[in-house]
Order: structure tokens, then C-alpha cells, then sequence
């Protein structure tokens, strides 16, 4: 039983850890929204103040769960294709059900807002007041239902996985479109990578300058044009990285990347790509709440060093990137890898 194999359920008890732990940060949320005034001296009020700083625990942890739980998703999953017939990588396993990718998206979906509230609480611990509680109690009730839809899809696509089939893999289904197109297969991959080369390059030099001089303005433009790049980003790693990877043109599969034979560029590919996109989400999203002056100070010094970790971030990503491109320049003596 799938149930019992050690990758799925390590994945499904990480994303109980996380679910749980955010639906426990939910349950101060909703007391906080009832019952908390910040002008009261009661004993109730001083006892809901420090489950405000413990529901910040339960979220930071929860969050940190909830990116293992992504990173458990793909290990799961390129565990499970070497047992079903005709997966090469993950991508069979989770095309093996119709809530395979279901469950994928979603989980890339909770880590993101996971990762981003966790910055919120990270700031609300740097200043004094009490001032982003029932903003970021609001945060924590969107966010929690998020980690309970991916737990959801998680267990369904688990219990729907049946071994005994003949799925299709990457080769089968996405290498003969890119062959099928032929010569336009160029014109996005050029483009795409440009693009991306273009908002990556843009992201790390707009967070370094706003980092000097934050103004909320400033950092709501750096994490927009971030939020642009992702999926120029990812589009790139399609179109162009992969198939450098494996000197193959038309072999367009992201999962691959997970491979060893692939030297498993795609787990700090993507993790780059994640703590990119969570550090400048996170900055934008304080910069949302900042508004009044008595936090504009640590605001500042908070929204600098996110901005400086995600410009590091990005950097990295983008070094990732260039190795196989560089790798296939020096093996092949400068031939082009696309015709």
C-alpha cells in the first residue's frame, strides 16, 4: 500500500505537522479578531498577547514544514515512478493520477504563502507594538485552509496512485511536442529565456538599490517585478536548462532535474528559486502593513535584509543556472545545443 512506503509517508506527516500547526495559529487568529484590545490591562489580554508570540512559533515552524512537505512531494514521487511502468521521473507519478499535478500545485502554492506569512510574523517580532496583530491574524486564516486543501490533495492523489499501471512519462508526452513544433520551438525558448534572464537580472539589481534606501513604494515595485519573474524563471528552466542539462533539445521535463543523473540540480534550483521568490514576497507584504511611523524604522532594517537575501537568492539561481549551459559549451567546444 502506498501508505506504507517511506517517502509518502513521510510526506503526509509533514504536511499533518504543517496543517496542524497553522490550524492552531488560526485558532488565536479567530480569538485575537474577538477579543483582543490592545488598551486593556486585564489578565485575559496579557494571556492572549503571549499566544500571539506562540502562534508566531506554531507559524514559523509550520511554514518550514510546509517547504519540507514540497521538497518530500518531489522525492515521493521520483521514489514512486521507479515502481510504476513506463515513469522515468516524477513526472510519470504524478501524471499516473488526475490529482497528481493537483496536488503539486498546491503544494507549491501553500509553501509560497507559508514562507511569505512567516516573514510577516518574522517582522512583527522586530518591533514593539502591537500594531500588525490583526492584520496578520486575518493572513493567518487565509493561509492556514491552504496547508489543509494540500494535505487534502495529497492523500487523494496517495490513495488514488495505483502501481499496477502503465503511466506515461516525460519522453512520451512532452519531448514529441517540443519535436512536433520544430523550428518555433526556438522562438518561445529564446524569447522565454530572455525574458528571464532579463527580470532575474532586473530583480537582483532593484533589490540591492532599494535595500540601501527603503520606501514602502520601492519594495512594493522590487516584489512585483519578482512575482513577474517567477515564471519567466521556471519557463527558462523548461526550456532552456533542462535540455542543456541532458544535451537533449527536446527534452523539456523539469522533474529530470531531480535525477542523479542530472546531479540533482533541480532540488537547489528550485530551492533558490523558493527562497527568492518567499524573501521578496515577504519584503512586499510588509511593506503593505507598514503604514503607520512608529514601525517605519525596523521596517526599514526588515525590508533591507529581505531584500538583500532574496538579491543572494536570485544570484545563486542564476549561477545554477549557467552550469549546464556552461558544462555543454566546454564539452562540445562551443557548438550549439539547438539547431
Amino acid at each position: 500500500m502506498q501508505l506504507l512506503e517511506p517517502w509518502v509517508f513521510l510526506r503526509l506527516l509533514a504536511g499533518i505537522v504543517a496543517s496542524a500547526l497553522l490550524v492552531r495559529a488560526s485558532v488565536t487568529a479567530i480569538q485575537v479578531l474577538r477579543r483582543f484590545d490592545v488598551m486593556r490591562a486585564t489578565e485575559g489580554q496579557l494571556l492572549l498577547e503571549r499566544r500571539v508570540e506562540l502562534a508566531g512559533t506554531f507559524v514559523r515552524v509550520g511554514a518550514a514544514a510546509q517547504v519540507v512537505a514540497l521538497l518530500l512531494s518531489a522525492l515521493s514521487a521520483d521514489k514512486l515512478s521507479r515502481g510504476i511502468r513506463g515513469a522515468m521521473c516524477a513526472y510519470g507519478a504524478f501524471n499516473s493520477s488526475p490529482w497528481g499535478f493537483r496536488s503539486l500545485y498546491a503544494s507549491v502554492l501553500a509553501a509560497l504563502a507559508a514562507g511569505t506569512l512567516a516573514q510577516l510574523y518574522t517582522f512583527d517580532a522586530r518591533i514593539k507594538t502591537m500594531e500588525l496583530v490583526r492584520p496578520l491574524a486575518w493572513a493567518t486564516l487565509l493561509v492556514a485552509p491552504l496547508a489543509l486543501v494540500d494535505l487534502a490533495l495529497q492523500t487523494a492523489f496517495v490513495l488514488d496512485l495505483d502501481l499496477s499501471v502503465v503511466a506515461s512519462c516525460c519522453s512520451v508526452q512532452l519531448d514529441p511536442i517540443a519535436s512536433a513544433r520544430g523550428g518555433t520551438v526556438g522562438g518561445p525558448r529564446v524569447a522565454a529565456t530572455a525574458a528571464a534572464a532579463i527580470g532575474v537580472g532586473v530583480c537582483i539589481l532593484l533589490a540591492w538599490l532599494v535595500a540601501r534606501r527603503p520606501t514602502r513604494p520601492k519594495v512594493a515595485l522590487a516584489s512585483a517585478v519578482a512575482f513577474a519573474s517567477l515564471p519567466l524563471a521556471i519557463a527558462a528552466i523548461v526550456l532552456e536548462i533542462a535540455p542543456y542539462t541532458f544535451e537533449v533539445p527536446q527534452h523539456h521535463c523539469p522533474f529530470c532535474l531531480l535525477r542523479a543523473d542530472a546531479w540533482g540540480l533541480g532540488y537547489p534550483l528550485f530551492g533558490a528559486l523558493l527562497l527568492a521568490a518567499v524573501w521578496s514576497f515577504g519584503a512586499g507584504a510588509s511593506a503593505l502593513l507598514a503604514r503607520k511611523p512608529q514601525v517605519a524604522e525596523a521596517w526599514q532594517r526588515f525590508a533591507a535584509s529581505r531584500l538583500r537575501r532574496g538579491a543572494l537568492a536570485w544570484g545563486a539561481f542564476a549561477l545554477l543556472c549557467l552550469v549546464p549551459v556552461v558544462r555543454y559549451a566546454l564539452v562540445s567546444h562551443g557548438a550549439s545545443l539547438f539547431p
